[in-house]
Formats: structure tokens, sequence, C-alpha cells
């Protein structure tokens, strides 16, 4: 059972410093062309309310902005819903079931860490549209002797749309240790679970496919040589297949003549700025080197030159997903042991998979990746290296996934993302990159058909006005509506105007209701259930996260107890089922 936790719309005050880009311009033209929210009238109209200051004054639309000037905005928040950890299943009462499950999973704590089993759909820290519905203020509000502001420090990230395991530190100096551990990739390793499209892997079909990644080495081998007189001992030269030299996604320069099959894409020197980047430039004079291909190796990290998808299906057998996991990654119970009398079910088979890597929107947080080799240098600017490994858990058949565990060598943005999406397998619900948003969950896909129609009523109105749609930006005609022909009346206070004259509030109420706010308290009652109505709806419509969880975490710890190798691991979500697989090969 998914709860869902939504916060009430609250008057918040956006704050920012002139840009030296704005200086010499009006405020009006700042706000229409640097902010998308609204149209040039409702700007037009919140300067002239009071609801928009530069350095806590009102001015006029045609304000010339001056160095120094600060600029702020006070609105009516309304921020997404977001999912809580799932309801615990001990207790048979509601209540109880509410009182005693918390809203985040702890996995583990003591007086120096906290990790925690993150729910898909909630953001780590404050970022756009979320500012009290986020990872850190969840848990603030839950124990705010405990985890109040000031007391926890997030240590790394993880997308909103993925669940898992987050380790946040008690302290500042210990999350900076933490932080540099993971940067430094010191004895630190991240697994995750992920369930895909297909049949993984599809490529291996090919023997002979483009992407194939080979390292050729000489080796010198002696022959007996049997002549009239003697056996001379003579010596020459053998070619080897071995693991290709790709470290991080990246291909040293004395290396990249001898490996075959894959693509290389030469990326110019990342252009930094500020002392302490142009130092950490000048460590490497040369271009970088990307990989685009693919290898397999056996549990030893050998080359498996010839590698099947019978490979990797057959190391699932008679064993259950946490078994497999446990001889891939090594068991959470240290005191646990596997003891299997034919030694192939120890024979874990590892794909690795390098390709570059790019965000190519900032703004809407969108990547990709792919063979740049074609592009220009200026077009390269922030394409990075990366590399992920990949082996099977299981395939189901009747819904043709695989569930795979993964370890990322690099920590691009939605990597192991855009990696599976490249390789033909894209994480079945994960719609931003290849899947479907509803894969497999009809009850999810029904729900949202349902709210998108009650959305669609609400926004169209009796008259079918069609005047906007759910998550659009404000209208002028809305602006009309519920801003510009409003006044702020005598003893209303600055709160109750912002609330009165909110875009976003009107539009939960409907257009049919748009004008209802008029400031009885059962007009402000209703007012709050239409929020609290719509808000759920457009959390339905939306994804509610995707099948990639971050299953365990190891990472080097010094205290106390000295150096040593610290591991942390959640329960399985519910989307993988930790039953005996039977392979069909």
């Amino acid at each position: 059972q998914r709860r869902v936790r939504i916060v009430h719309p609250y008057p918040y005050t956006f704050a920012t410093f002139a840009k030296h880009r704005w200086l010499g311009r009006s405020l009006i033209d700042v706000y229409h062309d640097e902010f998308g929210s609204y149209p040039r009238s409702y700007y037009e109209a919140a300067i002239k309310a009071g609801r928009i200051l530069v350095s806590g004054k009102r001015v006029t639309c045609d304000y010339s902005i001056k160095q120094g000037d600060e600029l702020t905005h006070t609105v009516h928040r309304h921020e997404p819903a977001v999912g809580l950890s799932d309801l615990s299943s001990s207790t048979t009462s509601a209540a109880e079931k509410e009182v005693k499950t918390p809203p985040i999973e702890i996995v583990y704590e003591d007086d120096t860490i906290l990790v925690v089993d993150k729910p898909a759909s909630m953001p780590i820290h404050a970022c756009g549209a979320y500012n009290y519905n986020t990872l850190l203020e969840v848990l603030a509000h839950w124990k705010p002797e405990s985890y109040g502001t000031g007391k926890l420090f997030t240590v790394h990230r993880l997308d909103k749309l993925t669940s898992g395991l987050i380790l946040i530190a008690k302290s500042s100096s210990l999350a900076s240790s933490l932080g540099k551990c993971i940067l430094e990739r010191d004895g630190c390793e991240k697994v995750y679970l992920a369930r895909v499209k297909g049949r993984f892997f599809d490529m291996l079909h090919n023997a002979n496919h483009p992407w194939r990644m080979k390292y050729w080495t000489s080796h010198k081998i002696e022959e007996g040589v049997r002549t009239e007189e003697s056996v001379e001992r003579q010596s020459k030269q053998q070619k080897l297949a071995t693991v290709p030299p790709v470290s991080h996604g990246e291909i040293a320069e004395h290396d990249k003549y001898n490996i075959s099959g894959g693509i290389q894409v030469e990326l110019p020197i990342l252009k930094k700025k500020g002392k302490k980047q142009a130092d950490k430039a000048s460590v490497n004079q040369s271009a970088c080197i990307a990989a685009l291909g693919f290898w397999v190796t056996d549990c030893h990290g050998s080359l498996v030159e010839n590698a099947t998808i019978q490979d990797f299906t057959k190391q699932c057998d008679d064993m259950t997903t946490t078994e497999i996991i446990d001889h891939a990654v090594g068991s959470h119970d240290t005191e646990k042991l596997y003891e299997h009398a034919d030694s192939a079910k120890r024979s874990i088979h590892w794909l690795h998979f390098a390709c570059p890597c790019r965000i190519s929107s900032h703004k809407n947080g969108v990547c990709e990746a792919g063979d740049f080799s074609a592009k220009s240098e200026d077009e390269l600017e922030g394409t990075k290296p990366a590399q992920t490994a990949f082996t099977l858990l299981s395939y189901d058949e009747t819904s043709d996934t695989s569930l795979l565990l993964v370890k990322p060598d690099t920590g691009r943005m939605h990597q192991i993302r855009l990696h599976l999406q490249m390789l033909g397998h894209p994480i079945a619900n994960d719609h931003c990159y290849g899947g479907d948003l509803w894969f497999g969950d009809d009850e999810g896909q029904q729900a949202c058909r349902k709210s998108r129609e009650w959305l669609n009523r609400l926004d169209k109105g009796s008259n079918d006005s069609d005047l906007t749609i759910s998550n659009a930006p404000a209208t002028d005609e809305e602006i009309y509506q519920v801003v510009a022909n409003k006044s702020r009346e005598d003893g209303e206070s600055m709160d109750d105007f912002i609330v009165k004259t909110c875009v976003w509030c009107a539009r939960c109420r409907g257009v049919d209701d748009i004008n209802s706010l008029d400031g009885s308290t059962e007009a402000k009652r209703r007012n709050e259930e239409a929020v609290f109505r719509r808000t759920l709806m457009e959390y339905l419509v939306r994804s509610q996260g995707i099948w990639l969880h971050a299953l365990q975490y190891s990472l080097r710890v010094n205290d106390d107890k000295g150096s040593r190798i610290a591991k942390y691991r959640t329960a399985l979500p519910s989307w993988v089922h930790d039953t005996i697989v039977k392979s069909n090969e």
C-alpha cells in the first residue's frame, strides 16, 4: 500500500540578486524573459500589486535594474505530491500501520551515519518545484530533534525517479570524507537492480557485432624444433585476446591501436574556470579517448571471447535472486557461506559497456548517450566517458523482461538509464529513455486515465472553454480572471491576497469556480479541498518511479576501528521476486 505526501500550498518568496546581464534592463523585461512560469501580464500585475519588489521597495514595471539590487517575488507555492515508504504488513489496523510505519525506511543508523531506503518520486533535497517534499525535509518533519535542520548532510545523489539506498552523514566532516571516498573510488562500489525490456543481452546473438571489443597482446611461447644433432628451442609471438584496457570508460593513448571492435571518440579537454579547476586540468594535457563498446568477463575478470546469452541464463539456474546477488557482489551477511557441488553456479558473467554521456538539456534535465565521434569539438563540450557492468538475475517470459544486477563504474547523470537504452534493453517503465510509463501496471494506467479525464473536465469546465491543461504555464486569460482584475482590499493581509490571486489555486477549483474564493471561511475550506484533489490527481498521471533501485553501497570508512569496508544493503523492492529461477535454455 503506497502512501502519498501532500504539502498544503504556502506563501514563499523567491529572492535573487541582479545578474550582470540584467543591468540596465527594465524589471518587467527581466521577469518576462528570464522566468517562464507566467505570461507578461502576470508579472505586470504582480509588480503593481507589490508581490515583486526591488530591495524591499515597490517600483514600476519600467524600473531599470542596478548593481546590487535584490529582486524578490512572493507567490503561493504549490508542490507536487511524492510517495512515501509502503505501509507495513505486520499490523492489521490501518491506523496502526500509519503510526508504526515510518515515512522513510531506515536501513542502518548509528551516532555518525543514517542509511535510508529512499522511495521513488522523491528528490533528496530542494530543487525545482520541490521544497518541503524532499527526503531531508520529510526526515526533519518526522524527527526534528534527530534529523532537523543542520543535523543531516548528504553524501551522494540519487535521481528522483530512482528508489533505494542513500547515505546521510550526521556531520559535515564525515559527509566530506565519504564524498571524497566516492569521488576517488576508494573501496567504493555501488550496486543497483534494474528490470528491463527483453531477454538480456540481444546483441550477444551477433558474434561479429561491431561494438564487441577485444585487446590484442603478444605472448612469447617456446617451441622445441628437432634437428639431426639436437633439439633447439625457438621463440615465436602469439596473439592473445584479452580484456580491453578501458578504465572508467576511457582508453589510454598508447592502447588505442591494439583494440579491435567498438568505437573510439576523442573528447576535448574540459573547459574549466577558476584556479582550482585550472590546476586539475593541467594534470592531463592530452585529449580523452572515450570508448563505445562492450565485452564480457567471467567471475575472475577474464575475457569470455565468444560469450552467448546462454552463458548468462545458465548462471541463474536453481538459485534465488538473493543467492545470485550474493555470489555476484558478496553476501550482506558475512557469516553466510554457500556450498554448491556445481562450481559453475559460482561463475557469474558480467557484460561491461562503455559509452560516453552528456547532458543535452540542463533546463529540462535530459541526457543522451551514443556515438559522438562525428561531432565537432564545440558540440562535444560536456561529453564525458562512462562505463557500467551488468549481469542477469532472471528472465520473465510472460512480461518479456529481464532482472539485472548493475554496477556503474562512473557516475554520470542518468548513466544506467542511458546505457540500458543504448543496449536495446531500456528500463521497462522508464518513459524518458525508451520504456513505457505504465509497463505491466494495468491499475496504474487505469488510475492515470481516470485522473486525466477528471483534470480535463476541471480545466475545460461546463462551457468546454479549454482554458488550459494540467501542468501547462499560466495563460493570459487565467491572469485576467484571477489576478489582473483584483485589487487588495483594506485590511487584507498580503498572504490572503496572494492566495486569492493564485493562478494555481484557481486551476485547482476549475473553470466553473475560478472566481469562487471570496475570502469566507467556507470558500477557503473548499479551496483547500480542491487543491488536495488536484494535487493527488496530478500525482496519479505522472511517473511514480522507475524500476531502478540502489540496492547496495560499499565504501571505505576510517574510524576508531581502523580502516575498513562498510557495506549497506536495502531489502528487495516490490517489483523483484526472490524466487528460485528455472531456465528454459
